[in-house]
């Protein structure tokens, strides 16, 4: 196994960004484990998704603020015997140069 981290940058709001793509990893890694937050300091929620992924289709994630929480997701694919290749998940965003942090659970 390999874990691995990084951000994506969702440059224009609307256009999906692939993690595999974005990340500089192999499209064929399969994830057993992932974990995806907003970057604090977005001034708009961020969506991870598969291929299309928008703002009205997509798991919602919210930087938070002053008197609310982060958001974030996790998934454990692993924990059921499965897992995913990376080149299924992608983000949106509603508001330009949002971003979503990441780590990863890759299968040898």
């Amino acid at each position: 196994m390999k874990l691995d981290g990084g951000t994506s940058n969702v440059a224009t709001a609307g256009t999906r960004v692939q993690l595999s793509s974005d990340a500089g990893i192999n499209a064929t890694d399969r994830i057993i484990w992932a974990k995806f937050t907003p970057r604090e300091g977005n001034t708009g929620e961020v969506y991870v998704g598969i291929s299309d992924v928008s703002a009205t289709h997509g798991v919602e994630l919210d930087p938070g603020g002053a008197n609310k929480q982060k958001d974030e997701l996790v998934l454990n694919l692993g924990a059921q015997g499965g897992s995913i290749p990376a080149s299924s998940i992608y983000f949106d965003a509603d508001t330009d140069g949002n971003k979503v942090d990441w780590a990863l659970l890759i299968a040898d």
